[in-house]
Order: structure tokens, then sequence, then C-alpha cells
């Protein structure tokens, strides 16, 4: 089974309406979501995923209850620097926490880092060039490779933002960054449980300023090109069998 989340349902609409046989479900008494078949592929939907702490709740049990091939987090995310603009396509290259910091509490742990746990989670080769290949044939125009960062601070907060963007570390990485609120703790989910993930957003606004109506709209008529990328990697799946290693 493929896992979807999103953190509002028009994240995930796209998906629920592609869905054969749908099927209702209650993840841990709260989480609404939907199975069904997409590309004769079991898919689960779930939606109002925010934050990290409940992404990576919510994908450790549903990975405990069915057997998940792959996790993909869809949705919206914020720039933090590159070459993205508005409405385009951006996947995860790799993955890493923003909001923790016990560089001071334990020794050789850096910015971003869980102490005992990876400081950046890659997303596998695999899934990368899959990906790819169906934006490539979608014609979905321009995308993107980043790094995102989650946090689970106020994604407008010019604070915040602010400290984050000037950080060395984050600085010094020679690629597009961006900034979402679950990913992180999607992939460290995933990391426990050996299972591959992937985000696969696309670009509101520039981290630490509030959307327009113009570029809402902008993203929401393209989420139907990130929909048909994602429903053909669900078919790619479907025919290569990407199996946890």
């Amino acid at each position: 089974m493929i896992l979807i989340i999103g953190s509002n349902h028009d994240d995930v609409l796209y998906y629920e309406s592609l869905l054969s046989n749908p099927k209702e479900l209650t993840i841990l008494t709260r989480y609404h979501a939907l199975s069904g078949t997409i590309s004769a592929q079991e898919v689960m939907v779930i939606q109002d995923v925010y934050t990290s702490f409940v992404s990576a709740t919510l994908v450790s049990h549903i990975i405990s209850q069915y057997y998940i091939s792959v996790v993909i987090s869809v949705g919206r995310c914020e720039l933090i620097k590159g070459s993205p603009r508005v409405g385009d396509v951006v996947f995860s290259e790799s993955v890493l926490f923003g909001d923790v910091d016990q560089i001071a509490a334990v020794k050789g742990t850096e910015l971003g880092q869980i102490p005992g746990f990876p400081r950046i989670y890659p997303t596998s080769l695999e899934l990368i060039n899959n990906t790819k290949k169906c934006l490539n044939n979608i014609g979905s125009g321009k995308y993107y490779s980043a790094t995102f960062i989650s946090s689970s601070f106020f994604r407008q907060n010019k604070e915040r933002v602010y400290d984050l963007t000037h950080d060395e570390y984050i600085q010094s990485l020679n690629q597009n960054v961006v900034l979402d609120g679950e990913s992180a703790g999607v992939a460290l989910a995933c990391f426990l449980h050996d299972v591959p993930c992937i985000s696969i957003k696309l670009v509101e606004a520039k981290a630490g300023e509030y959307t327009t109506l113009d570029n809402y709209l902008l993203v929401l008529k393209q989420s139907a090109t990130v929909g048909k990328a994602v429903a053909a990697f669900i078919g790619e799946i479907s025919r290569t069998d990407i199996i946890r290693s």
C-alpha cells in the first residue's frame, strides 16, 4: 500500500477523486483517511496532518498497521533559497528538522539533529528518478529538487524564518531549500521502519511572507499537475515494485 499525506483537504482532493472502491477509515480516533486503489495499487490518503509531531506519529502508526511500501507527502511549501518560484514543483532530495537544537546538550550533535539519529534524511535515488520521469512525462514545466526543512513554527513568522535562513549550514547549501511543516516527521518515521518516502510539493510563497490570492489560485491550479505526476508515479511503482530495502 502507498500512503499519501497532506495538511488539508485541498492537498489530497485530487487523489481522493482517483480512488476506486474508496473506503473511509479513522486513524488514531480522530484522523480521516480514505483507502482504495489507483492504477491497481492499494493507496491510503490522509489529511489534516499538521507538524512533524503529528506526521511522525501517524505515519509510524500506519506503517505498523498496514504494509506500506512508499510514503508520499504532498501539499505546499515556502521557498528559503534557490531557483523555484511560486507555482513550481519541488521534490525532496533530502529532509531535515529545522527546529531541533541539541548542540549544547549532546556532544557531536548538529543543528536539526535528534541525538542518536541522522541529521539529514536522504531520499532514495530510485524514488527521485521515478519522480523526475513522471514529471517529464506529464510536461509539468519547471520542477526542482530541494532540501526540505521542516519546522513546527508558524512559517510566516519573520523572526524565526530569519534565524533559519541565516544559519551557516543552510547558507552553505549549494541547492534549493524549502520550508514545510511535515516532511521531517515523515522521514523520521520512515527511517525507523525502513520505508522509502518522498515529498512532492508546490511552492506557495517565500518563507516569512503571506501568500496572495493570486498565488493561492496559481498553486491550486498547479495542484492537478502534481496530482497527475503522483498518479503516474503510483502506476510506475505498481510496475517496478519498489520494496523496502
